[in-house]
Order: structure tokens, then C-alpha cells, then sequence
């Protein structure tokens, strides 16, 4: 059996050639759950780059098991 398809023309791999579409609505749609996550994940992070007071970023933190080395 034959396929009357053309063949797919070949993606540029150079991204000089890239395009990016975006058929998403504007504003983009966010849910209370999606705030929710983005506030208890990132919460910290955000407020310490949009606060207008300098000062540290928070420390990130790591978990490590009781006897392994840091």
C-alpha cells in the first residue's frame, strides 16, 4: 500500500530560522490551584526578587540521608 502523502519538508536545525506561534488567549487563563502551587513553591524566591529592599536570596536546601556526605 502506497501513501499519497507528500514527504515532510525537513526542520531547520539552526534556531536563527526557529518560530515560535502562540495561539494561547490573552490574558492566559490561570487557576486558583495553579496560584496555589506557583505561591507554596516559589513563594519564597518571588518575594525576594520583587522585593524593593536589597537583601540575600533564600538558601536553597537539600535533604541528605543520616551518614551521607554533603
Amino acid at each position: 500500500m502506497s501513501s499519497n502523502r507528500s514527504p515532510a519538508k525537513p526542520r531547520p536545525s539552526d534556531p536563527e530560522f526557529w518560530t515560535v506561534e502562540n495561539e494561547l488567549p490573552d490574558p492566559i487563563p490561570v487557576s486558583k490551584a495553579e496560584l496555589d502551587a506557583i505561591e507554596r513553591y516559589f513563594g519564597d524566591l518571588l518575594d525576594a526578587v520583587f522585593d524593593p529592599k536589597p537583601h540575600t536570596m533564600p538558601a536553597v536546601t537539600t535533604t541528605h540521608r543520616k551518614g551521607e556526605k554533603r
